[in-house]
């Protein structure tokens, strides 16, 4: 990420202004939304899609490649979501850790039960969703669940570093933690 990107995306922050994001990862979403947060490994963003709210999304840092600003409070989307009582954006209910992705992942599925973990690098199209139930610093075992919101008989291991973006309190992730009922 250039200095005009990190201008943009300081600016969002301390203004509340809507962001576009692209990454450097091949055939990674864009994502748009209002940035809560930056660390040194995590940048954390309120989605807004279709101008409403849809949970939030920690994406690396690192593969921040164009930052866009969208504009301000005079936009249809801050307007319509002040005319709802969304605004200003609400953020998790837990702070979320931005400078490592243990305390990230930890934080997130204690709070949330079920999480969303994308390996964009590996598959840009696919998201794992389930909860964390152990971290080690090269891995973790998540429990998931797939998409008829049925539990897999048991966890499966992924590596630390291939995951790029993770999604909680998204609408998907929601519905599948409501029809998956408690983890076996």
């Amino acid at each position: 990420m250039d200095n005009r990107d990190r201008a943009v995306l300081d600016r969002a922050q301390a203004e509340g202004r809507l962001v576009r994001l692209r990454r450097t990862l091949p055939g990674a979403d864009r994502l748009e939304g209002f940035v809560l947060g930056t660390g040194p490994v995590w940048t954390l963003l309120a989605n807004c899609v279709d101008h409403r709210l849809d949970g939030w999304t920690a994406v690396l840092t690192c593969t921040l490649h164009k930052v866009r600003d969208r504009g301000g409070p005079e936009t249809l989307t801050v307007r319509a979501l002040r005319g709802r009582g969304l605004w200003p954006v609400p953020v998790p209910g837990t702070e979320l850790p931005l400078d490592d992705l243990s305390g990230l992942l930890a934080t997130a599925s204690a709070e949330y039960g079920l999480i969303a973990l994308h390996a964009e690098v590996l598959d840009p199209d696919v998201c794992r969703v389930g909860t964390v139930t152990e971290l080690r610093p090269r891995s973790l075992r998540l429990h998931e669940v797939d998409p008829e919101a049925r539990w897999y008989p048991k966890p499966i291991k992924y590596r630390v570093r291939d995951v790029t973006r993770v999604d909680l309190g998204t609408h998907y992730v929601d519905v599948l933690r409501e029809f998956a009922g408690p983890r076996p």
